[in-house]
């Protein structure tokens, strides 16, 4: 049976990226203000966060900063995505990985994407991962996933979750509150079947419904 799960505030505390390359930027007297206005203002359509597009905007106000002073600090962050991994997700992917087809359908700039789940060191537990511009995932699932195939999608947006409960009847969806971004304060709606507030609980789940 495949599990597919999303990624960040999922598997990854973005929260915790998020004020990491905060304060490495801060050393290059990048202010937190300026740091979350060109932050907000870099996320195409107000929703996927793209690097290079903060970095333009940084030096369109503070010229005096260097675009490969910036990259450095971004790329340093960047290599400790373990770090920003939950502390439940590596014992668990260990313990699940033989019993299931694991696959990640994360939402957001495909080359940021794609390094932090490959920094993070998670990528050989996963069949497959794909990068999504739709942010509901519907027709990166329309590749993989039959029409009346049984699955599992573990995410933390009841959105996401209920246009592929739509979709795809046989899915069991699972809803997963971490406490962190903007989902985290949402209701959940008709279409998810179960809401876990971390792995160990999704776990129980996972092998009652195999």
């Amino acid at each position: 049976m495949k599990i597919i799960f999303d990624f960040d505030h999922t598997l990854f505390s973005a929260k915790k990226f998020y004020e990491t390359l905060k304060y490495s930027l801060l050393k290059l007297k990048v202010d937190k203000k300026s740091f979350q206005k060109t932050y907000q203002e870099s996320k195409s359509e107000g929703k996927n966060y793209r690097p290079s597009r903060q970095f333009e905007l940084i030096i369109k106000e503070k010229p005096e900063i260097s675009l490969k002073e910036l990259e450095k600090s971004f790329k340093k962050v960047l290599n400790q995505s373990k770090q920003f991994l939950y502390s439940d997700v590596l014992p668990f992917l260990r313990k699940i990985k033989k019993d299931f087809d694991l696959i990640i359908v994360s939402y957001g700039e495909e080359k940021f994407q794609s390094e932090k789940i490959k920094k993070s060191e998670v990528a050989d537990y996963f069949k497959k991962f794909f990068i999504s511009k739709d942010i509901n995932k519907v027709s990166i699932f329309k590749k993989f996933l039959k029409d009346n195939e049984k699955a599992v999608f573990v995410d933390d947006s009841p959105a996401a979750l209920s246009e592929i409960k739509k979709n795809f009847l046989n899915i069991t969806t699972i809803r997963i509150n971490r406490g962190e971004g903007k989902c985290s304060k949402e209701k959940n709606n008709k279409n998810i079947d179960f809401l876990v507030k971390n792995l160990r609980e999704l776990k129980k789940i996972i092998y009652n419904i195999k």
